[in-house]
């Protein structure tokens, strides 16, 4: 149905007409039948719909509303001197306000949201205008056809129109904000996110705040006016409409001066601040980063707030950079700044790799030699309580300070989802997530991770598109594991992994190493590959891991002879202790 909709366009139109039009029609009966103010007018909690439906549809929820009234109008017997005119009257009145709307809301991809004072003001003076050319079309139309038309009437008409699109239409645009957010959300999950800003929390609920009340206070007038005054159905309607626009006006225009001066004062403010962090993201110079800081946090400076010292905070961090800046720039070249934060990011690496595990119960021992300074490649192993120890290898796509800085990232959300209690495939499911929904540079990485249960010795471990292990049953050979190996972790959000199980026994080796081992190239553009590992690694078999490792890596040297080292390198191996 809906790829059929999608092909016909005007088809869908129809159909949005339609369901307008009957949503229309089925909420207005009510109100014709048990709300009759006299013979042309009711009170019409629909009057609201045309313009919405207008806002949200477009030309057909205008239509569809249109029709709907001239079905009504028919329906209620009135000549085609009044229900034609009335047609066009109902077009006129839902299209037009929300042509204005959309063009205020232009450069708006959420054209139904709420969250800014001016918004609201403006939703308000197109309602009030919308109110009175409504009010006055159809007591000029009720004057020219001889039906009974005075000023108390316009009075109803109007008040009776302004109301309902207050009361209406301020939670129907809240609602269609959601609804907006949340299928944008789910089209492009890593560019939006579905929220309320604070500022838009206070609006609305000061906004239905006020609406409450109002709806409240014609009630109460309601029954004041009804069982203690002899009044036409007509003057008691106005009375109850002028208490509860007098009501809804003191409440939101009063709030909406005071939320202003909080918006001008603290929120805008506070944004603009927020702003600041992005600024270092300019394709500019850092002088002119610095300098439009300052222009920035200029206006505030004076402000005796709490945001005025954030803005001298800034602007003196800002001059404490500039002055930093100068004095690197004067003491050292550009290559030799490079060589230093190179120098500083390969310091910062080897720090966040950990130390092997001492335990009478296993041996563990890692190495890394990245093909630059800093790599994307890393392991981890640690206890995650006192019989579960978790080991991990990755290799992060690329090589360089931004695999560095993604292989970070990617080991401390891992590390997180681990300790707290995840299985190795649930923590690659929610790291995968975590990273999808912030990745701008499309960088991945492969994991593999596992969890052994030194109770049973057990080990738990799961392939998220990695080489697979070597392993090594005690008295034997190493070989490869075969096991399932699953996506790329932050390639795409989404992926399930499944956790595969290994009995180990004292004595067993598991040997992991990144691609940099298997795809070392010689001069001859020969692989290493994974027979000459295995061949290595069953060479020094009976030696300590250490030992063991460092012969694979003086295999692959050996190897490569003359050749550059085009990949990190890793290895990370992992043996259960006799008598365990």
């Amino acid at each position: 149905m809906k790829e059929r909709m999608k092909k016909h366009p005007l088809l869908t139109k129809v159909v949005i007409a339609l369901l307008c039009g009957l949503t229309f029609y089925l909420l207005g009966f009510p109100c014709r039948i048990f709300l009759k103010i006299s013979d042309t007018t009711e009170v019409r909690l629909v009057a609201a719909l045309p313009m919405l439906f207008s806002m949200t549809f477009g030309l057909p929820g205008a239509l569809g509303c249109a029709f709907a009234n001239l079905f009504s109008d028919i329906q209620s017997g009135y000549s085609a001197a009044v229900f034609i005119p009335g047609f066009l009257i109902q077009i006129i009145y839902g299209y037009i306000p929300a042509k204005v709307w959309h063009y205020l809301r232009r450069n708006n991809i959420n054209k139904f949201r709420l969250n800014r004072v001016h918004k609201v003001v403006e939703y308000l003076i197109i309602s009030t205008a919308d109110a009175l050319l409504v009010a006055f079309l159809i007591c000029l139309l009720l004057k020219c056809v001889g039906l009974p038309s005075n000023f108390i009437l316009g009075e109803n008409i109007f008040f009776n129109n302004l109301l309902a699109m207050i009361v209406m239409g301020i939670p129907y645009l809240s609602l269609s904000s959601v609804v907006f957010q949340y299928k944008y959300h789910r089209a492009s999950p890593r560019n939006t996110i579905l929220s309320f800003s604070l500022n838009e929390k206070f609006l609305l609920f000061i906004l239905l705040l006020s609406i409450l009340i109002s709806i409240c206070s014609g009630i109460a007038a309601y029954n004041v006016f009804h069982y203690r005054y002899n009044l036409s159905n007509l003057d008691l309607w106005n009375k109850v409409y002028y208490s509860a626009v007098i009501t809804l006006n003191i409440l939101i225009w009063g709030s909406l001066i005071h939320l202003r001066f909080i918006e001008s004062t603290v929120i805008k403010p506070i944004e603009k601040m927020s702003e600041i962090a992005m600024i270092f993201s300019h394709d500019s110079t850092m002088e002119k980063k610095l300098e439009e800081i300052s222009n920035k946090c200029e206006k505030y400076l004076k402000y005796t707030t709490e945001i005025g010292a954030l803005s001298r905070s800034y602007v003196d961090m800002s001059r404490k950079i500039d002055d930093y800046l100068n004095h690197i720039m004067a003491m050292t070249a550009e290559k030799q700044k490079e060589h230093t934060a190179l120098e500083i990011a390969t310091a910062i690496q080897l720090a966040a790799l950990p130390k092997p595990l001492h335990s009478k119960r296993f041996e563990n021992y890692a190495m890394m030699d990245p093909a630059l300074e800093v790599g994307g490649d890393f392991y981890d192993f640690f206890f995650i309580d006192e019989d579960h120890i978790a080991l991990c290898i990755a290799d992060v796509s690329g090589k360089g300070i931004p695999a560095a800085l993604f292989m970070m990232v990617s080991k401390i959300i891992l590390r997180h989802n681990l300790m707290n209690g995840y299985s190795p495939a649930e923590a690659l499911v929610r790291t995968n997530q975590e990273i999808c929904e912030n990745n701008t540079v499309d960088m991945f990485v492969s994991i593999l991770c596992g969890v052994l249960d030194l109770k049973t010795n057990v080990l738990t471990f799961c392939n998220a598109g990695h080489e697979k292990p070597a392993l090594l049953k005690k008295g034997k050979e190493f070989y490869l594991a075969q096991i399932k190996s699953f996506f790329v972790v932050g390639g795409m959000p989404g992926i399930k992994y499944q956790n595969f199980e290994l009995q180990m026994e004292p004595g067993d080796i598991m040997f992991t190493y990144t691609d940099g081992i298997p795809e070392a190239m010689n001069e001859n553009n020969e692989e290493f590959g994974n027979d000459r590992m295995l061949a290595a690694l069953n060479a020094s078999k009976d030696k300590p891991l250490e030992q063991l490792c460092k012969d694979v890596r003086e295999a692959v040297r050996t190897h490569a002879g003359k050749a550059p080292q085009f990949d990190d390198i890793t290895m990370v191996a992992f043996r259960i202790n006799e008598g365990t």
